[in-house]
């Protein structure tokens, strides 16, 4: 029997969620700007029930922040959450390449060497497109990330992906440090192939480190 697969169809909450998400993460809703659901409503021509929900969500990934009067508005960056995301990634980061199996599966290290790859290409190609470059970084971290077996720390490394992409857009801290990103990964990659997990493990660590010095830099 062939059946024609079923097309999932997004709701409005995803709808919602989806827009207003890609409006702050490409700073078209700056930092501190209100998100109110009359005016979100009316903009997107939904109800306001699935612009509540979608808020709600944005608040739980960090990207967006209530006030103790209950108004939401678009979260501020301050150089205590990149010390803190720093913080985290740091120590969360490297354990995740602690925890892999190693050798690595070729066609593993493949689709995380063609992340890389990509990067390359668009800074050549498109070097302004700062939003996919900031999408392809965070797909490279993921990527490694799911190299181990823990659940858990891999949804954990995802959920500051979001909030990374933000930081590093509204940072301004992309356009000059791209090539030096693209090259700390390659080190990871070198050291992930040859089976260095050790070095892997520090490669990683310092990364991580080197950026969250290069936005608190910007940011001063």
């Amino acid at each position: 029997m062939k059946l024609q697969p079923i097309q999932k169809t997004l709701t409005l909450k995803e709808q919602a969620y989806n827009s207003i998400k890609e409006a702050i993460l490409l700073n078209k809703l700056e930092p501190g700007t209100p998100l109110t659901e009359e005016q979100l409503s009316a903009t997107l021509s939904i109800s306001r029930t699935p612009i509540r929900s979608a808020l709600q969500q944005l608040v739980y990934e960090k990207l967006a922040a209530c006030d103790v009067t209950g108004h939401i508005y678009v979260s501020t960056i301050t150089q205590k959450d990149v010390d803190d995301i720093t913080v985290m990634r740091s120590n969360l980061e490297p354990l995740g390449i602690e925890l892999i199996s190693f050798p690595v599966a070729a066609e593993k290290l493949h689709k995380i060497k063609e992340i890389q790859k990509a990067q390359r290409e668009l800074v050549e190609k498109h070097s302004e497109d700062n939003y996919q470059y900031a999408l392809l970084d965070t797909m490279f971290h993921n990527e490694i990330a799911h190299l181990c077996d823990n659940s858990i720390l891999v949804e954990t490394i995802e959920n500051l992906g979001p909030i990374m992409i933000r930081i590093n857009i509204l940072s301004g801290t992309l356009p000059p440090y791209k090539e030096n990103a693209i090259e700390e990964h390659a080190s990871i990659i070198r050291f992930l192939e040859n089976n260095q997990k050790d070095f892997a493990v520090l490669a990683m660590r310092e990364h991580v480190k080197k950026v969250g010095e290069r936005i608190i830099t910007t940011l001063s």
